[in-house]
């Protein structure tokens, strides 16, 4: 699928960082450069669950991991007992 570069953070407002787009991948066969965006869901244990291309070299991944179960504040490096 090519390398890609770091695009940005594309979650919807509530939780923007659950999704993360990679552009200006390689060049894909009779089109422009390759892109994923991988979907980050909550898990017991890291995976990587499904990949598609629901459009020519356009990939989309969801990738399950224990750290986005973790609340809100701790992933912004804010304690809960401060």
């Amino acid at each position: 699928m090519g390398f890609r570069k770091w695009g940005m953070w594309s979650g919807p407002p509530k939780n923007h960082y659950n999704q993360m787009v990679y552009e200006n991948g390689e060049p894909c066969w009779q089109g422009g450069a390759r892109s994923t965006t991988v979907t980050l869901t909550c898990g017991t244990e890291t995976a990587l669950q499904s990949v598609k291309e629901p459009s020519k070299c356009q990939y989309v991944m969801d990738f399950q991991t224990p750290v986005t179960c973790q609340p809100v504040l701790k992933q912004r490096g804010v304690h809960s007992e401060l």
